[in-house]
């Protein structure tokens, strides 16, 4: 008799969004995913097993997250990627992403009343001369990406950053506002597991 594969269930939507869907469908692709998280976060995301009622979507998702924050080899630190992600969820008020990325800049500095005020208001927390353009960048993009104009790039050169790293931050900062806002959109609840971690 063959061996059942087990696998990281997903929870039914509803109970983690304001969506009324049920449990996302089987698919070897998500099961795959919600196995990873269960084992590098101990949970499965709210965010995934909303996104995993579209397949291609919630794949799609992962790996430009994971482009953005984790498989980078050069450029911006893990701190200044950290900062921007906190940053533009922080403007955007979307508590998944506060309390997940809060959690990890935790781990980065071990430093959670940095991480607090940066939550507050980052303009008051201890940042280089460098964070602060990094996250002043990140929060027009979120704000008023209309307004950019050459002489904003102009101060983040004089800043250090080089244009592969402009590069970067402009990516981070809207891959956020993406993310952001497809939470906001569909009231996808924090799960709670990050805002108790590293403090």
């Amino acid at each position: 008799m063959p061996v059942k594969k087990t696998t990281a269930a997903a929870p039914a939507a509803e109970s983690v969004s304001w969506l009324r869907l049920p449990a996302p469908p089987q698919d070897d692709r998500t099961d795959a995913l919600f196995e990873h998280s269960v084992s590098v976060r101990g949970y499965i995301r709210n965010t995934q097993s909303v996104l995993a009622h579209i397949p291609a979507l919630v794949l799609a998702q992962e790996a430009l997250s994971r482009s953005v924050t984790i498989d980078f080899t050069d450029g911006l630190t893990g701190r200044e990627r950290e900062l921007i992600a906190l940053a533009v969820s922080v403007q955007n008020r979307c508590e998944p992403c506060v309390w997940g990325h809060a959690a990890k800049l935790r781990e980065i500095t071990g430093n959670p009343r940095f991480v607090g005020l940066v939550e507050v208001n980052y303009r008051r927390a201890d940042l280089t001369p460098r964070e602060r353009a990094i996250v002043d960048y990140a929060v027009l993009i979120t704000e008023r990406p209309w307004t950019i104009e050459p002489a904003d790039l102009d101060g983040l050169r004089a800043a250090g950053l080089s244009e592969r790293e402009i590069l970067e931050a402009a990516a981070i900062a809207a891959y956020f506002n993406f993310s952001n806002r497809v939470n906001s959109a569909l009231g996808v609840h924090p799960n709670p597991e990050p805002f108790d971690a590293n403090r």
